[in-house]
C-alpha cells in the first residue's frame, strides 16, 4: 500500500513539473489516454435478468448488446429503471432487445476526448462505447472515468484537501 502511494506522489510530482494545466488541448489527447475498463458485452439473444446479473456482479452501469461481436446496442442502469421496473412482467426472461439503445454512438481509442464530452454533454449519456474499426466493442467510457481523467490534471490539490465538507458516508449503494 505504501508502495502505491509513493507511486502515486511520484506520479504528481512528475506533471506537477511538467506544468499539465488544463487547457482547451488538453482534450485533443486520444481517449485511449483515459484510463477504462474493459467493455462487457452479452449477446442479442441474452435475457434482460443474465444482463441485470452480469452488471450487478461486475458492479458496473451498462453493458454494450452484440451481434457476432459487433455493436448493436447497449443497456444502462437508467435503461433498467425506465424501460423495465413496472412495465414489463416477466422481464427477466425478456429479451435486451426490448431495452437497448439500438445502435447506440460510438467513439473509437485514437479519437480525441472532446468528442467523449461533447457526446455526453448533448446527448445526454454517462456511458459511450468504444470500438475499433471492425465496430467491435473494446471498451467502455463513464462519465465516472472522464471525471477521474480530469481530476488526474490536479492530483496535488484534489490529494491535499482536508476538513470539510463531508457529509455522508466514504460509499453510497448504487452510486
Amino acid at each position: 500500500m505504501t508502495d502505491q502511494i509513493e507511486d502515486e506522489f511520484q506520479v504528481a510530482k512528475e506533471q506537477d513539473s511538467e506544468g499539465t494545466a488544463l487547457s482547451s488541448a488538453t482534450f485533443t489527447e486520444p481517449i485511449k489516454n483515459v484510463r477504462m475498463p474493459k467493455v462487457l458485452s452479452v449477446d442479442v439473444s441474452t435475457k434482460i435478468g443474465e444482463a441485470v446479473e452480469c452488471m450487478q456482479k461486475n458492479k458496473i452501469g451498462s453493458v454494450v448488446v452484440t451481434k457476432n461481436g459487433q455493436l448493436e446496442g447497449i443497456i444502462t442502469e437508467r435503461d433498467i429503471l425506465m424501460k423495465v421496473i413496472g412495465l414489463i412482467d416477466d422481464w427477466k426472461n425478456a429479451s435486451v432487445t426490448e431495452i437497448m439503445t439500438p445502435n447506440p454512438q460510438s467513439l473509437m481509442p485514437q479519437d480525441e476526448i472532446a468528442y467523449v464530452l461533447n457526446n455526453m454533454h448533448v446527448g445526454g449519456y454517462r456511458h459511450v462505447p468504444i470500438v475499433n474499426e471492425n465496430d467491435e466493442p473494446v471498451s467502455m467510457i463513464s462519465i465516472k472515468d472522464v471525471v477521474s481523467w480530469l481530476l488526474d490534471h490536479f492530483p496535488m490539490e484534489i490529494i491535499n484537501l482536508t476538513g470539510e465538507p463531508y457529509r455522508g458516508p466514504v460509499s453510497r449503494e448504487g452510486a
